[in-house]
């Protein structure tokens, strides 16, 4: 089961690093929303909102770009996990997802970040 969330946030991350928005889409549930801190500023979207407006214009991440998965705890049809991410955008960041289960698939549908470093 942990595979199965850890690969969901793979899917998320291969997205980012790839700069594909339909990747890091399809790695959100439909309605998924995040909320956090880049530096001092308050931000908060809709998970296709990152993926169109932030990974669409962003470029595929170089060698400096690297991640950690951990911290994945499933409950039934519920997960969470964090990603550590160094590199991403010139920025670290600490991401702590919500997921869910629907369908048999598993999908990001909340995401709580901050820059950190």
């Amino acid at each position: 089961m942990n595979e199965a969330v850890r690969a969901a946030v793979q899917k998320y991350v291969d997205g980012c690093a790839a700069a594909d928005p339909d990747l890091v889409r399809d790695a959100f549930d439909e309605h998924a929303v995040m909320w956090g801190f880049l530096g001092p500023d308050y931000v908060t979207m809709s998970g296709a909102d990152f993926a169109s407006d932030v990974v669409a214009a962003a470029q595929p991440a170089g060698p400096e770009y690297t991640c950690d998965i951990h911290g994945i705890e499933v409950t039934g049809d519920v997960a969470r996990a964090v990603l550590d991410e160094r590199g991403f955008l010139g920025a670290d960041f600490r991401n702590l997802f919500g997921l869910v289960r629907r369908d048999g698939v598993w999908r990001i549908t909340s995401k709580v970040f901050t820059t950190v470093g």
